[in-house]
């Protein structure tokens, strides 16, 4: 029998091939390659992973378990190297995978190869305790921040199913670093034009510093939202300087807050939200 946990870790990828369905009844078949797939190398697995880490990892996240998009850590195992080339030439109509066609058949394939190579790495499991982790992101205050199946606050992610979308690494990293990789929202419709949760730090005229993540900005004012979820309606005659600050987060770093046994358990237990692998 196949269970709830596998179906939701199958998930990204189902959608993947539903949407290729739909951009093959509309626009027809994909597009094939030249040449059949040749063996892959060691050096056609190192030149894939440098094509990936330029053009593929803001979405998929630098080790293809998931960022902005979805995580791909499994499609060169479960679709193969064709249907992946389609993937990676055409782009996936409906969904924010652009078409790679500029890419030449040898560069497609070398991005493959990567991608299958992740299939047989494996993955880092979750090794702490979910039960303790839950009581760890309850006492720590993680829900005024983030929500969890409706309940909770908005300044950061919605958590949901961040199980999904996330690698056990990956979590481990953003609550050590959570300034680094930051995630683009797309249901908040105030932050869909701007990098989410990147903070902002504007300069007055006359010395006052206001903090914030941008959520909306026209000709003349900017909107920034701070810490405490205030938003701020900045006139930008009044600005002196307006900086972004990469690397910084209103999420605090718990790298010297909990130890690692109690970062192990947290991961635990937001890997179940959804199921990481």
């Amino acid at each position: 029998m196949i269970s709830i946990r596998s179906l939701r870790a199958a998930a990204p990828i189902l959608a993947i091939l539903i949407c290729c369905c739909a951009a093959q009844a509309q626009f027809g078949p994909p597009s094939t390659p030249k040449e059949p797939h040749p063996k892959a190398t060691p050096e056609s697995v190192e030149a894939g992973h440098k094509l990936f880490s330029g053009t593929c990892a803001n979405c998929h996240g630098i080790d293809g378990s998931g960022a902005n998009g979805p995580n791909i850590r499994e499609v060169g195992a479960t679709l193969g190297p064709e249907a992946l080339y389609g993937i990676i030439h055409d782009g996936v109509f409906g969904s924010g995978m652009p078409s790679f066609a500029s890419l030449s058949d040898q560069q497609i394939w070398d991005v493959i190869d990567y991608l299958t190579s992740l299939s047989h790495a494996g993955g880092a499991l979750a090794t702490g305790d979910a039960q303790k982790g839950k009581e760890i992101y309850a006492s720590n205050g993680c829900a005024s921040c983030h929500m969890i199946d409706g309940q909770g606050g908005d300044l950061g992610p919605d958590l949901s199913a961040i199980g999904e979308v996330r690698s056990v690494a990956m979590l481990k990293n953003a609550l050590i670093d959570p300034g680094a990789n930051l995630p683009v929202d797309t249901e908040l419709q105030e932050r869909a034009n701007y990098p989410a949760y990147l903070v902002y730090r504007a300069v007055m005229k006359d010395g006052k510093v206001v903090e914030g993540m941008r959520v909306d900005e026209d000709s003349f004012t900017i909107q920034l939202r701070d810490k405490d979820g205030h938003i701020h309606s900045i006139q930008k005659f009044y600005v002196e300087k307006l900086e972004p600050e990469p690397g910084k987060s209103f999420m605090p770093s718990y790298k010297d807050k909990l130890s690692d046994a109690q970062i192990n358990d947290l991961v635990s237990y937001l890997s179940t939200l959804g199921g990481a692998r």
